[in-house]
């Protein structure tokens, strides 16, 4: 049987656009595709059932407005070790894509990139080796080298401010003190030397 995937996005057109494309144009197998988290794994679940499950999953991050791709990601990972992730997204921020990678995704591609360069993606995570789009790794590189070099909590702090958190909404997260918080931020402005929120969410998105 030709290598396989499994397709979830929230846009109908854009599933049938890739699996159109992959059908003309490669010798992959679309074992079926959804458009939510939970119709998505109910999917795999009947597809387990019947011993098809697909070699890859290839999954946007935001459904109808959330991020439950991440979940989707992390679920999929638990449950079904074997399938190979693909992230095909919008967003392709550093921070985005060092989350996905976190969960359990194999490949990330924006949907700025050519198809091409999915397909390519989805045969290198078959081999057993990680994929991302190349003109995204210098970013994520450095994304990386900023963030290790941040204590763990440091790090939550960051994630929480490049979702726009107010240091009110951080410290309730975190179940800590305002104060904490502030001294947490400015100990990770001057390990990553900027000044301010706008200049540090400039440097990492």
């Amino acid at each position: 049987m030709a290598n396989s995937y499994f397709i979830v996005d929230d846009h109908e057109m854009l599933r049938s656009g890739i699996i159109g494309w992959l059908k003309d144009n490669t010798d992959y197998t679309c074992l079926g595709d959804a458009g939510t988290l939970e119709a998505a794994m109910d999917s795999l679940v009947q597809l387990k059932k019947n011993a098809t499950l697909p070699d890859i999953l290839i999954s946007d991050i935001n459904f109808n407005g959330e991020n439950s791709g991440f979940n989707l990601i992390a679920q999929v990972r638990e449950k079904y070790p074997e399938i190979k992730i693909v992230v095909y997204s919008m967003f392709y921020s550093p921070n985005v894509m060092k989350e996905a990678v976190l969960r359990g995704a194999s490949g990330y591609i924006s949907k700025n990139a050519k198809t091409e360069e999915l397909v390519n993606c989805m045969n290198t995570v078959l081999t057993g080796n990680n994929y991302l789009e190349k003109n995204l790794v210098q970013n994520y590189i450095n994304y990386t080298n900023i963030i290790d070099s941040l204590t763990k909590r440091e790090a939550v702090v960051v994630s929480l401010l490049l979702e726009h958190k107010s240091n009110d909404e951080i410290a309730d997260a975190l179940e800590i003190k305002k104060r904490s918080v502030e001294n947490y931020i400015s100990s990770i402005y001057e390990k990553i030397g900027v000044i301010d929120r706008s200049s540090l969410i400039a440097k990492l998105s």
